[in-house]
């Protein structure tokens, strides 16, 4: 076991906020292979894919701890493309595959489309340790829809780092479902570097017990007429903590970009923790910006509301939940992943 300071904000705030980053303990195996890698598609002989196992590079991440890995996978969209049906990884932990730091590349060229599906799975009651790297890159025109998923079980580390860039016209609509783990530490840099590129993004996290949460996401505006969206709901209960650092920085030539960022976490138990550090900078004057947060117990007027129509206390907490999640769940357009999280809040 050894502690850690990670996941520094792109701007320091005052100490005493207890924000700029985050010290946890962390009990990071020696380097083992992992061989539980699956990739699906209909439409293989449409796009480019490498695989490289036991791929050992060391580098360190905006995280900021040092990685080894041991996996890596490129996938490429070639120009004018389009793959309608989802290309899907999946990452799957046992006691022989508890070990991972991956890189995955995945290029969309020119005009490109498609859509992704990534997951992460062990179900079964062992520690596993996951420090993984997701480099996207989207050229003039090219269109992605990514949905990351985290369903590891309650003893794992779960490090993710996920890095954008958008060249002109490109637009990146990403989803991630943060819900396994004991310790949930991510990152998420993106450039619109592109006139008139967009990125939005959407998440949903669930603590409990006394899972550790720390979210730091920075969208940096390049481009004229760039959209940059940050919208995050989450939940904790039992003695859960959360950390919410989202930044929305409007380089100077960004004239008429807008960014927008939102977060809403609901508490339910005294002893949950939620802080929250949004923040706006601004290098250009012709832009738009919102941000705002909230945090706090359910709705009491709701949760009243809800039970005179008969349903049960527990029921309605669900209920509420679920609303707020409604959104983000809905766009995915998964069944399958769907029924998983709402059984994941069933749970909680």
């Amino acid at each position: 076991m050894e502690k850690y300071i990670l996941n520094e904000t792109p701007l320091r705030t005052a100490n005493n906020f207890d924000i700029n980053n985050i010290e946890v303990v962390l009990d990071i195996p020696k380097y083992k292979s992992f061989e539980n890698f699956n990739i699906y598609t209909e439409n293989i002989e449409k796009i480019k894919v490498e695989v490289n196992q036991n791929k050992i590079s060391e580098n360190e991440n905006k995280i900021g701890l040092e990685r080894q890995t041991n996996y890596s996978v490129k996938i490429i969209i070639p120009e004018n493309i389009t793959i309608e049906e989802k290309i899907k990884l999946e990452f799957n932990f046992d006691e022989d595959n508890a070990f991972l730091v991956e890189n995955i590349d995945i290029l969309l060229e020119k005009n490109a489309k498609a859509n992704f599906e990534i997951q992460y799975n062990s179900e079964e009651s062992f520690s596993n340790f996951h420090n993984g790297q997701l480099n996207i890159l989207l050229q003039e025109n090219a269109k992605a829809n990514i949905v990351v998923s985290n369903f590891n079980n309650n003893q794992s580390d779960n490090l993710y780092e996920m890095k954008n860039e958008l060249k002109d016209n490109a637009t990146l609509k990403y989803t991630i479902i943060e819900i396994g783990g004991k310790n949930k530490i991510s990152n998420y840099y993106s450039k619109l570097v592109g006139e008139n590129s967009e990125n939005s993004l959407n998440v949903i996290y669930l603590g409990k017990e006394n899972d550790v949460i720390d979210i730091n996401y920075n969208m940096e505006t390049y481009g004229k007429n760039s959209k940059a969206y940050i919208n995050v709901q989450g939940v904790l209960t039992d003695s859960a903590k959360k950390n919410f650092k989202g930044t929305i920085d409007f380089k100077e030539g960004s004239k008429k970009a807008i960014g927008k960022e939102n977060e809403n976490c609901i508490l339910l138990s005294k002893q949950a923790k939620s802080k929250s550090l949004p923040m706006l900078l601004c290098h250009e004057e012709d832009v738009e910006g919102e941000h705002g947060v909230s945090s706090g117990k359910i709705d009491e007027a709701k949760l009243f509301y809800i039970m005179t129509k008969g349903i049960s206390y527990d029921e309605a907490r669900k209920l509420i939940i679920k609303a707020n999640f409604n959104d983000i769940i809905k766009n995915i357009n998964n069944n399958e992943l769907e029924n998983r999280i709402n059984e994941k809040i069933d749970q909680i």
